[in-house]
This record gives structure tokens, C-alpha cells and sequence, in this order.
């Protein structure tokens, strides 16, 4: 990964070994066309249209609804409801990803991701189908953000190098 962290955003797909600015530039693309499409449609008066819409990539807890948007699996961990959600998802993926990126490669930066995104989601749909607690929630209950695959790629870097000091900012 050359040059600063923009010109790398900016040409995320023009260079194969980069995975953590692809996932950082999906990421931010969604938003941004979810949150365009969010002021439209709610200026527009299809506020409901829009919560239908993006509830259609958001992953449910129920087990039939699930299965009639199996997708919906993947699509979650690429979706964020606020600026702050994003923000913090995508800088922890940014930090952490760059120690993952140095010490496993590219590859297996995107897999950590994707395999934590969909552990999580996993984890999610048994919590919320086995648990007494949630039982009258499974129903309505969805999914969104890339905490599960950010999280992965903490709990991976703090194994690989459990010493290193962050300077966050």
C-alpha cells in the first residue's frame, strides 16, 4: 500500500493488494448511496419506501425471513445508519486492518473480514432465536453495520501482536 491514506481511498481498485482500502471504499460507497437515497426519499415523502428498501439488505433475526433474503447475510456488514456508526467502524478497520495487512497480506485481510462479518451475523441469529430474553423480538428484529468483521480484524491483530502500542491519532 503507496502514497497517503486518500490516494489510496481514491484508487482503492486500480491495485490488486489492497484489500483494506477496497473494504474502506465499499463501505463508504454504500453509505453514501443509502444516505442520498434516505434525504430523497424522505424529501420526496417515501420515507417508509426508503425504511423498506434498506430493510431489504439488512439481516433478520427471524429464520423464514432470512431464508426468503438469504443475501442479506453479506449486504449487512457493508451497511451503516449514521455518520458516527461509519466512522468509528471504518477508522478501527483502518488501524487495526494496516497491522493485519503487514503481518497476513491483502487476502487475508478481506477473508478475516468477511469470515468475522458472517460469524457474527451467525452469532446473531442464534442468539436471537435461542435466548428466552429475545423471543418477542425475533420478528422484527434486523441487522446492519461492519462491527462483526471490524471486530475480527481487532481481536485478529491483538493475537498476532498483542505488545503493539496504537497512536490513534
Amino acid at each position: 500500500m503507496y502514497g497517503n491514506f486518500w490516494e489510496n481511498l481514491r484508487n482503492a481498485f486500480k491495485h490488486g493488494d489492497n484489500s483494506l482500502y477496497k473494504l474502506i471504499a465499499i463501505n463508504i460507497l454504500v453509505w453514501l448511496v443509502f444516505m442520498i437515497s434516505r434525504v430523497i426519499m424522505t424529501i420526496g415523502g417515501f420515507g417508509e419506501l426508503y425504511s423498506s428498501l434498506i430493510s431489504y439488505f439488512m439481516m433478520p433475526a427471524s429464520l423464514p425471513k432470512l431464508a426468503t433474503q438469504p443475501w442479506s447475510l453479506f449486504t449487512y456488514m457493508f451497511l451503516h445508519e449514521g455518520i458516527f456508526h461509519i466512522l468509528f467502524n471504518m477508522l478501527f478497520l483502518y488501524w487495526f486492518g494496516l497491522l493485519i495487512h503487514q503481518y497476513l497480506g491483502s487476502r487475508k485481510l478481506a477473508n478475516l473480514y468477511i469470515l468475522g462479518g458472517l460469524a457474527g451475523g451467525l452469532f446473531y441469529l442464534l442468539i436471537y432465536n435461542l435466548a428466552p430474553y429475545f423471543s418477542n423480538s425475533v420478528d422484527t428484529s434486523l441487522m446492519l453495520g461492519a462491527s462483526a468483521g471490524v471486530f475480527a480484524i481487532v481481536v485478529g491483530a491483538a493475537t498476532l501482536t498483542p505488545n503493539t502500542t496504537f497512536f490513534l491519532i
